[in-house]
């Protein structure tokens, strides 16, 4: 038998737990978005085990979306789809190279934010495998290495569900920063 005082907790704890505590929590995907893109749709709850290929798709391999699908789901972010470049890349020479910015890397970005703003790198950049490493005299080229290829820029409930969808759907690594 519940008591009433039970009952009543219950139900008041499943008010706030639908009750949202910023607007973006609002902003949800729904059916409609995914009805004609089926890369963003919700996943099958009576398929829960996993069937798939043992390993998930890279750039290059045939199961990686084409540019069209990352130009779709941009559109579905509304524009939220980043493609950033190591930060490191200012360090060596090209389109990105940037003296004042390398010499801040290898000086004063640890002392401040800098990682953990960044959207590409994950609080320092040695777990994206050395492959870009921040360096005044470099040798070799700044290759992306681990640093993901593409970033979402998440504002929203939608966009996390965006991102959780596509990645599943198209069989891609999904990091979480």
């Amino acid at each position: 038998m519940v008591s009433i005082r039970a009952l009543s907790c219950v139900c008041i704890s499943v008010a706030l737990a639908r009750a949202s505590n910023f607007l973006y929590e609002d902003v949800v995907l729904t059916k409609q978005d995914t009805d004609d893109f089926s890369a963003i749709a919700f996943g099958d709850a009576s398929q829960l085990s996993y069937r798939g290929p043992r390993c998930k798709a890279e750039p290059g391999d045939s199961g990686w979306p084409l540019d069209t699908e990352w130009a779709r789901f941009n559109t579905s972010l509304e524009g939220r789809l980043l493609r950033p470049v190591p930060p490191s890349a200012a360090c060596y020479g090209g389109t990105h190279e940037n003296q004042t910015q390398c010499e801040f890397l290898l000086g004063q970005a640890n002392m401040t934010r800098f990682y953990a703003n960044d959207p590409l790198t994950v609080f320092t950049e040695w777990p994206q495998g050395g492959t870009c490493p921040v360096s005044l005299n470099v040798t070799g080229d700044c290759r992306r290495g681990g640093f993901p290829l593409y970033v979402v820029n998440a504002s929203s409930v939608r966009d996390i569900q965006l991102a959780v969808n596509f990645a599943r759907n198209k069989k891609i690594r999904l990091n979480v920063k």
